[in-house]
């Protein structure tokens, strides 16, 4: 049922739907860690009416993309992994098995906080060596971003003008040097024009990952397109080619590269 052609005709009968969007089934993971990271959870009312409609339902990301965007990182030993609209948490369960300081998490919604701080403790009991996580309950504009080296993770969390505000964020730290060196690693990238713009930092990666086979089933696609940025402060060495395909954008869930 997961092969191309014939998910594009069963995701257009509204019984068959749900099968692809993964809500229905525990993820491995969740198995495997006794953890909480699955379901589909309709966005959270918007605090600022000025941003109302600009949040994504939470469903987590597959492991499988958040392990092999990571690894185009090279050497993250110092950094602090930072999940945007980090929902119940499984981008920071996946950042723990790396070399990151730590590990933190934001989200408008406190109740997937609770959950993602939940599945944290579970994480740290398990794997007391691995670096420290943690959630917290804020919006783009209250966020407080840590100093250093940062790598920022998205998956598609909300629209183009919280993207610009988190943006502007992230800018103001490498302006005043409070960030050293920046990644921005977004996942499905829907507005990823938002960060080609800036001219604080410049392409890192491009490109699409497939699902594992295990994970097929457990999410709305197949494969996904990942868009890397690095600051221009403290830049690394461009070690990719095929950064500078362009993003197209299907609707406000969904992009692609070309």
């Amino acid at each position: 049922m997961f092969a191309p052609p014939i998910r594009r005709v069963c995701t257009r009968v509204p019984l068959l739907r749900a099968v692809y969007s993964g809500c229905l089934r525990r993820h491995p993971i969740d198995l495997e860690y006794g953890t909480d990271t699955s379901g589909l959870v309709d966005a959270p009312t918007q605090r600022d009416a000025r941003f109302a409609g600009q949040l994504c339902p939470y469903m987590g990301s597959q492991p499988t993309i958040i392990r092999r965007a990571l690894d185009t990182l090279g050497n993250v030993t110092g950094y602090t992994f930072v999940d945007i609209g980090c929902g119940k948490g499984r981008p920071l369960i996946v950042a723990s098995e790396y070399s990151f300081a730590l590990a933190l998490g934001y989200d408008i919604s406190a109740n997937l906080v609770r959950v993602a701080n939940a599945n944290a403790m579970k994480i740290a009991q398990r794997f007391p060596y691995r670096p420290p996580m943690r959630a917290f309950a804020q919006g783009v504009s209250e966020l407080q971003l840590p100093a250093g080296h940062v790598a920022v993770f998205l998956f598609n969390p909300f629209g183009p003008d919280l993207m610009a505000t988190l943006l502007d964020k992230l800018e103001a730290g490498l302006a005043s040097g409070e960030i050293q060196h920046l990644f921005v690693i977004y996942d499905n990238p829907v507005c990823g024009a938002v960060f080609d713009r800036s001219t604080y930092l410049q392409r890192w990666f491009a490109g699409v990952f497939a699902y594992d086979r295990r994970e097929v089933g457990y999410g709305p696609e197949i494969e996904e397109s990942v868009v890397i940025w690095q600051s221009r402060r403290g830049a690394r060495p461009d070690v990719f080619m095929d950064r500078a395909r362009r993003i197209a954008v299907k609707d406000s869930l969904s992009a692609s590269l070309e």
